[in-house]
């Protein structure tokens, strides 16, 4: 009798290490975030650059919310401040980095989409990427800048920065 009950909690330790992991549902996330993006830099295929600094506070799920905002600089361009109006999405990508215990939580990773206005009068989206926890392989840290002005509004590509959430 005791080699078969040892037998089954092999069989079902093995069955539960195999399992695979399961993302949690992007709209079941409802938590608050603080974020801040402490300088960042974005490049448009045409090679102009927006640099953009702000924090705020973000409330994840269908109906969240975004506050906050800061300062940018567009390369031989304006400059002035945004805020942050809405949030269209966030994705946590979790605690810690990969086989770290750095950072601590409540330091977390993740993916949010801000609709966002500048004092000049342009509106846009602004993607802040922080890779802490387990992101997407081809997702690097920073930030993208979508102004809808065409091409040299298309802020695409991570420059040099630092971004980060943290739970409240």
């Amino acid at each position: 009798m005791k080699k078969l009950v040892v037998f089954g909690i092999s069989v079902a330790a093995f069955g539960l290490s195999t399992a695979p992991a399961m993302a949690a549902d992007a709209n079941g996330n409802h938590e608050s975030y603080f974020w801040a993006v402490a300088g960042d830099t974005a490049i448009a295929p045409d090679g102009s650059t927006i640099f953009v600094k702000g924090s705020g506070t973000l409330e994840a799920g269908p109906d969240g919310m975004a506050t906050g905002g800061g300062i940018f600089s567009i390369a031989g361009g304006p400059s002035g401040t945004w805020t942050a109006t809405s949030v269209e999405g966030f994705v946590s990508y979790g605690t810690a980095l990969p086989g770290s215990n750095f950072p601590p939580p409540p330091a977390t990773g993740g993916k949010a989409k801000l609709r966002v206005s500048l004092s000049n009068g342009q509106d846009g989206v602004l993607t802040i990427f922080c890779v802490i926890g387990s992101p997407p392989p081809s997702v690097g840290e920073g930030i993208n800048l979508i102004l809808g002005s065409g091409v040299s509004g298309e802020y695409t590509t991570e420059g040099i920065g630092f971004t980060i959430f943290k739970l409240l």
